[in-house]
């Protein structure tokens, strides 16, 4: 039981963390290059990451919150995080939409940022509502080995799960 804990706290806050202190990071790399910048569009990806890593953080916070107090996901979860896994998509293209139109007036180095970045987007988003693409433990390590496919991602298993009970 404590190590489901220990690994849900340890799961929020690292979304959190990298919410918050990539986008200053990448900012400080910014600032300090010669060339110009397309502040528009690294800033649009990287809000973009952020947006998508709190949704992961309070995700796990909710999870925890209900694990220690042995409570269900509140009411809310389910419209909310199928408004994020659609405003997500939304959001997604309307960045790679204006990075393609900006493209033949910005360097290489603003397209690599804005496309590494919306890549890192899209993982985070299979990861969160399709499937888990993250196998750091041993445990995930032997579902893998065990049934030679990824695992379904832990959220989008909360959203069937919560989308069945109203159903049902």
């Amino acid at each position: 039981m404590h190590a489901i804990q220990s690994r849900m706290k340890y799961l929020r806050n690292a979304e959190t963390f990298c919410a918050v202190f990539l986008p200053l990071l990448f900012w400080n790399d910014w600032r300090r290059g010669d060339g110009p910048v397309a502040w528009d569009l690294r800033i649009a990806a990287t809000a973009l990451m952020s947006y998508i890593l709190l949704q992961g953080a309070l995700y796990w916070h909710l999870k925890l919150r209900g694990f220690t107090g042995h409570r269900t996901l509140p009411a809310w979860f389910t419209p909310l995080y199928q408004g994020f896994k659609y405003s997500n998509v939304i959001a997604m293209a309307a960045v790679l939409a204006w990075t393609v139109h900006r493209a033949a007036t910005v360097t290489s180095a603003d397209l690599w940022w804005a496309g590494c970045v919306l890549a890192l987007v899209a993982a985070e988003q299979i990861n969160y509502f399709h499937y888990q693409l993250m196998y750091d433990t041993r445990a995930a390590f032997a579902y893998l080995r065990r049934n030679g496919r990824l695992r379904q991602a832990a959220l989008a298993l909360d959203l069937k799960r919560s989308k069945a009970a109203a159903s049902g």
